[in-house]
């Protein structure tokens, strides 16, 4: 991206963004199965992130608000496992796991914010980047620690007590590709269980089945860098699962770190 050259602000217009370096932003629209019908919405859906992101940093948004932008926009994608979209579970609901990581050259170690099995927050990334700001907090006056990562109604209802963007009508996120793919995968759990050849747990996935996660790095013009996954799961999942999307396996060192999602996370320093 072309550098930024002026001094940055809370709130500056892109004339006056600072000149401490170059701002970076990378996005991908979920590993995996893609549907070919769907090549076109994944490349706006990407560029609409992007163009999010890089607004918030050209605005000295920190690299975490461009994250959170960038994937609100693919959460809010059609065509994407995360948000808007996702896979059903076997109850035929939307439930959905995010996370996100900072690392900034003061701090050794960042922070990071995860939720997992959420229903009624619009944008889960949004969830997740709240529980990593309370965390970063630390202790609160009277001794109580934040959490790092909180799950299912309980994380609901602490995001709306934060005032993020709820959206209690599940039936918002179901597309009708999701409920097309939903009924064609219960027909086959429940005609392979009639045959008695196997069950639902042992049932053969194909890779449509496991459209992964949606995701983004960002760099802002401070040198802070944050990454973040978003996702609705693999398809048929047992309601209330954790996916991996939620799960941080480690706290990156070094201040420039790269979020990779697949069927596991990791974060890997460069």
């Amino acid at each position: 991206m072309d550098p930024l050259n002026k001094t940055t602000t809370d709130e500056p217009s892109n004339e006056n963004v600072a000149s401490k370096g170059r701002c970076f932003v990378a996005v991908h629209a979920g590993a995996g199965y893609h549907s070919k019908k769907h090549g076109k919405e994944y490349r706006t859906a990407m560029k609409a992130a992007c163009a999010a992101a890089m607004h918030a940093l050209c605005n000295g948004k920190e690299a975490s608000d461009a994250v959170e932008a960038a994937i609100m926009e693919l959460e809010d994608a059609t065509a994407t496992n995360a948000g808007v979209g996702s896979n059903l579970n076997r109850l035929g609901l939307v439930e959905c796991d995010a996370s996100i990581m900072t690392s900034a050259p003061s701090d050794a170690f960042g922070a990071v914010g995860a939720v997992g099995a959420v229903a009624d927050i619009r944008n889960p990334i949004q969830g997740a980047n709240a529980v990593r700001k309370a965390y970063a907090q630390g202790p609160d006056s009277s001794g109580l620690v934040p959490p790092m990562m909180l799950a299912g109604r309980g994380a609901d209802l602490w995001a709306r007590e934060q005032g993020v963007l709820m959206d209690p009508h599940n039936r918002f996120k179901i597309t009708e590709d999701a409920l097309a793919r939903y009924s064609a995968y219960m027909e086959r759990v429940e005609g392979a269980a009639e045959r008695d050849k196997t069950n639902a747990e042992a049932i053969h996935v194909d890779e449509a089945m496991l459209m992964d996660t949606v995701g983004a790095v960002c760099i802002d013009v401070r040198g802070g860098v944050a990454s973040g996954v978003s996702s609705g799961g693999i398809a048929l999942k047992i309601p209330g699962r954790i996916g991996e999307a939620s799960i941080t396996i480690g706290r990156v060192r070094n201040p420039l770190a790269f979020n990779c999602q697949a069927n596991s996370t990791c974060f890997v320093p460069i």
